[in-house]
């Protein structure tokens, strides 16, 4: 009997804000838990297996081309040269996670073949560094590029199918 009294007694006078702060210590540690625990799996890079095929990386590289064959083509006022891309080369691959959708960062190198108007043929051995994002069926993917003017940095983003 004398021990549920002290237990009663205890509990009597077991100060009511003492309870809050406990109560409010135990919330913000859950929260923190569930924190580190999704930013955790957020840390984990997409697989290997998901990276964009041949194909793919040859249409990003073509576009990513003409492009630069338009606008400089634009500004000589000429028609631009035949592109054909061929022996592509990936010596890297990053991945990472960009707006919830896997992205892969690629580094390497391609044979770059120009036919000019005049039937001249040239072949150059080029490098390329490309950002490819898979979009959420896997069915498209889209090509993001930079481009830094004035110490500002845009970036632009094209489907590739």
């Amino acid at each position: 009997m004398l021990h549920e009294e002290v237990l009663i007694k205890f509990t009597v006078n077991f100060p009511l804000s003492t309870f809050h702060c406990y109560k409010s210590w135990l919330i913000t540690c859950i929260y923190c838990f569930i924190l580190i625990l999704c930013y955790g799996c957020t840390l984990n890079p997409p697989p290997l297996e998901f990276a964009p095929n041949p194909t793919i990386i040859e249409k990003a590289i073509a576009f990513q081309l003409q492009q630069k064959q338009n606008n400089l083509s634009q500004q000589l006022q000429t028609n631009p040269p035949e592109i054909n891309i061929s022996k592509i080369n990936v010596s890297k691959i990053e991945p990472t996670i960009s707006f919830n959708l896997p992205t892969y960062h690629l580094e390497g190198t391609y044979k770059l073949t120009l036919k000019i108007k005049n039937k001249r043929t040239k072949e150059i051995i080029n490098t390329f560094q490309i950002d490819l994002q898979r979009q959420k069926k896997g069915q498209t993917w889209r090509l993001i590029m930079q481009n830094k003017r004035n110490n500002q940095t845009k970036y632009f983003v094209y489907t590739i199918k």
